[in-house]
C-alpha cells in the first residue's frame, strides 16, 4: 500500500481542545503542535505491503470449540490446560482440557455494569506463576455514583476450583459507554499492564494526572512500581484513544499495542487511523493532537495505520507472526515480520475470514462476524472469540463462539 495523505477540508474537528485546556502536567510534556485551527495533525500512513484477503486461508482449519456464549472478551489458558474466559455480562467461566465448559461460573461479578454498548466485564489474564500464585485478574465497568460509570481492575484467588476473595487493585479508571480499553496483560518483567481508554473525553489522553487514554503498569499486588516513568503514577505510556490489544513478542519482549482511531460523529471522523504501535516507557503516542505518522519528535509514530477502520479487538503472537482480531471489518489479521535485519519491519499483512474491508456500499463476505479475544492453547492452536452479541450486529446461530484455528504451513 502506498503512503496516503488525506485532505480534510470537509472535516469539522471538535473544538474541545481549544476551549478546555489540558492540565499543567500534560502541557509540560510537549509543545502542542499547531495546525491553524486546533484540529489533530494528520500524519501519513506507514508503508506496508498490500493486504491479501482470504475468506478461507490456505492451510488453515477452523472448528467451533465453544458456543452459545455472551460476548467473549478475554481468553487465557492455565498450565493444567483449562481455559478461563470472560463474558461481558460479568461471568468468568472455565473449560476443561477436553473442551467441556463448567455450567457454574468460576466467579460472577455482581456489580458489573454491562447494560450499554461496550461496558461490562473486559479482559482477563492469569498470574505469571499460576497456579502457585492462584490469581486471576479482570477489568470491568461499575456504577461509581449518580450517572457516572468507572472501571476497575480486580483479582480473584482460586480456591477449590472457584474464584473467591475479590481484591480491588486499581479503582476509578475513567469509564463511559465506549472507549473503556479493558485489555490486561502481564509483561516479561512480571508487571501487569492495563489498557485504559479515553472514556469519550479526548483531553484525558494528554493528561498525566488522569488515568484515561493510557497504558498503565502496576505490580501483581496493585502497587506502582518504582521504575515507572513518573513517581507514584501508574501511567507507563499515554496519548491513546482506545487500546484494545496488547502483546509482548516472545524472545525479545518487544511490547505491541493496537489502538482505535477516530470514526464517530462527535469526533473528527477521518476514518479512522487505527494503529499498531511499539510501546516505549514514558512515550507519548499523540492522540488527540496527532493521528497517523507525522514524524514529529514529541510523538511515537505507529508502525501500521489503517484507513478505513479495522478496528482492533486483541493481539497475540503465534509462531512468529502477530495476529490481530478485528471488529468492524470482521477479520483476523496476520502481520508478518520476516526481515532478520529489522525485526519490527512489517513484511506481510493478510486478512483472514473476510473478502472486503468496506461495508457501506460494498458487499462484505465475512465468515464469523466480529472478532475479539485471542489465546494460544497448549495444543499449539489459536483460539478466537467472537463478539456478535455486543449489540452492533445481529448475532448468528450459536453466537457467541470460541473458534479453534489450526495453521499448517
Amino acid at each position: 500500500m502506498n503512503t496516503i495523505s488525506y485532505a480534510v477540508n470537509s472535516i469539522i474537528i471538535s473544538a474541545l481542545l481549544a476551549t478546555l485546556p489540558l492540565s499543567a502536567a500534560a502541557q509540560a510534556q510537549v509543545d502542542l503542535p499547531k495546525d491553524g485551527d486546533d484540529r489533530p495533525i494528520l500524519g501519513e500512513l506507514p508503508r506496508f505491503p498490500l493486504e491479501q484477503y482470504h475468506l478461507n486461508p490456505p492451510g488453515v482449519t477452523v472448528e467451533t470449540y465453544l458456543q452459545d456464549l455472551d460476548v467473549v472478551w478475554g481468553l487465557a489458558f492455565a498450565p493444567d490446560g483449562r481455559l478461563f474466559l470472560s463474558e461481558k455480562s460479568g461471568h468468568i467461566r472455565i473449560v476443561s482440557p477436553d473442551g467441556v465448559m463448567d455450567p457454574t461460573p468460576w466467579a460472577t461479578i455482581s456489580d458489573v455494569n454491562a447494560e450499554i454498548r461496550e461496558r461490562g466485564l473486559y479482559g482477563l489474564t492469569l498470574h505469571p506463576d499460576f497456579p502457585q500464585e492462584p490469581w486471576v485478574y479482570v477489568m470491568y465497568a461499575y456504577d461509581s455514583g449518580e450517572d457516572r460509570t468507572a472501571n476497575r481492575v480486580v483479582r480473584f484467588r482460586e480456591v477449590n476450583g472457584r474464584g473467591v476473595d475479590q481484591e480491588i487493585l486499581l479503582d476509578d479508571i475513567p469509564g463511559a459507554t465506549t472507549h473503556n480499553g479493558g485489555r490486561l496483560s502481564f509483561g516479561p518483567d512480571g508487571m501487569l499492564y492495563i489498557a485504559a481508554g479515553d472514556a469519550r473525553d479526548r483531553r484525558r489522553a494528554q493528561d498525566l494526572e488522569n488515568l484515561g487514554g493510557s497504558i498503565l503498569r502496576i505490580t501483581p499486588e496493585g502497587n506502582v512500581p518504582a521504575d515507572n516513568p513518573w513517581p507514584d503514577n501508574p501511567i507507563w505510556a499515554y496519548g491513546f484513544r482506545n487500546i484494545m490489544g496488547m502483546a509482548f513478542r516472545p524472545g525479545d519482549g518487544t511490547f505491541f499495542a493496537a489502538d482505535h482511531g477516530p470514526t464517530v460523529e462527535w469526533e473528527p471522523r477521518i476514518g479512522a487511523y487505527d494503529e499498531l504501535n511499539i510501546i516505549e516507557k514514558g512515550a507519548n503516542y499523540g492522540w488527540p493532537l496527532v493521528v497517523g505518522a507525522p514524524n514529529m519528535p514529541d510523538f511515537v509514530d505507529p508502525i501500521l495505520s489503517w484507513i478505513p477502520s479495522v478496528p482492533p479487538g486483541d493481539l497475540i503472537f503465534h509462531n512468529g507472526d502477530l495476529f490481530m482480531s478485528a471488529l468492524w471489518s470482521e477479520a483476523l489479521i496476520r502481520i508478518q515480520f520476516d526481515d532478520p535485519s529489522d525485526p519490527n519491519r512489517v513484511t506481510g499483512v493478510q486478512r483472514w475470514f473476510n473478502t472486503q474491508v468496506w461495508r457501506d456500499g460494498v458487499e462484505t463476505d465475512s465468515a464469523y462476524g466480529r472478532l475479539r479475544a485471542l489465546a494460544v492453547g497448549p495444543d499449539g492452536a489459536l483460539y478466537l472469540g467472537t463478539t456478535n452479541r455486543d449489540g452492533r450486529l445481529e448475532p448468528g446461530p450459536n453466537d457467541d463462539r470460541v473458534l479453534r484455528i489450526v495453521i499448517q504451513e
